[in-house]
C-alpha cells in the first residue's frame, strides 16, 4: 500500500517547494490536451532521490483489461523550457499484463537508481545524456509507435509537451532524502490534470496495490 509522507515530513517537504508561476492555469490557450488515457499511464516517477540528481525512475503501468505491446513505445524526457531533451526508446516485445496482475508494470531505472522494485517482470535501465537526468521542473511523456502523445506528466506550467492540466508539484533536496516520489492513487486514476493526479508519497516502484 502506498504511504503519503506524513505529517511533519510532508510539511517541511512542501515549505521546500518552490513557487510555480502559472500553475493556476490548467493548460496554455493554444495547448491540445489528449483524452485520458485507457491503455498505459506514467503512473510513478522520481527525478531524484537519496543518491541525489540521478537516483531516478519511471514507472509505467498497463491501465487496461487486456495486454499491452510496448514494441515501438518511446519515453520523451523534457527540460524546464519545453525542449526535448531526451528519448528512451522502449525495448521491442516488452508486453504487460492487465492491470492487477503480475506484469502489469514497467520499471524504467537510471544508473544511481536506490530501493527495490516488488514486481520485477520488467525492468529496464536507462541512460540520458544530461548530467542532471530528468529535470526536476521538467517532465516526461509516453508516446506511441504513431507519436501520439498516450500519458505525460510535467513538473513546471511552461513544460506543455507532457503536462496534462495544472504541473505536478516537484521533487526538492528535501523529499529526496525521504525517498519520496509522485504517484497517482492504488486505482490509478488519471483525469488529466497532473496536480490533481499527483502527490508526493514514500517510493513504490513496481509495487502491486
Amino acid at each position: 500500500m502506498r504511504r503519503l509522507l506524513s505529517g511533519s515530513a510532508l510539511a517541511l517537504a512542501l515549505l521546500s517547494l518552490p513557487v510555480i508561476a502559472g500553475a493556476a492555469s490548467a493548460g496554455q490557450p493554444d495547448e491540445v490536451q489528449p483524452l485520458a488515457s485507457s491503455t498505459v499511464v506514467v503512473n510513478e516517477i522520481s527525478t531524484r532521490g537519496p543518491n541525489g540528481t540521478l537516483d531516478e525512475f519511471i514507472e509505467i503501468r498497463n491501465i487496461s483489461n487486456n495486454p499491452v505491446d510496448l514494441t515501438g513505445y518511446t519515453m520523451r524526457v523534457y527540460g524546464p523550457q519545453n525542449a526535448l531533451v531526451d528519448t528512451i526508446t522502449l525495448p521491442a516485445g516488452i508486453v504487460l499484463s492487465p492491470k492487477g496482475n503480475a506484469g502489469q508494470f514497467l520499471v524504467l531505472t537510471s544508473q544511481n537508481f536506490s530501493g527495490t522494485i516488488e514486481d520485477e517482470t520488467n525492468v529496464v535501465p536507462f541512460l540520458l545524456a544530461g548530467p542532471e537526468g530528468i529535470p526536476v521542473n521538467g517532465g516526461v511523456a509516453v508516446v506511441s509507435p504513431t507519436g501520439t502523445r498516450v500519458d505525460g506528466i510535467a513538473f513546471s506550467a511552461s513544460v506543455t509537451a507532457a503536462k496534462e492540466g495544472q504541473p505536478a508539484l516537484p521533487e526538492t533536496q528535501v523529499t529526496e532524502q525521504l525517498a519520496a516520489s509522485s504517484g497517482r492513487d492504488i486505482v490509478s486514476t488519471d483525469t488529466d490534470n497532473n496536480r490533481q493526479d499527483f502527490s508526493l508519497h514514500q517510493r513504490t516502484p513496481g509495487q502491486l496495490n
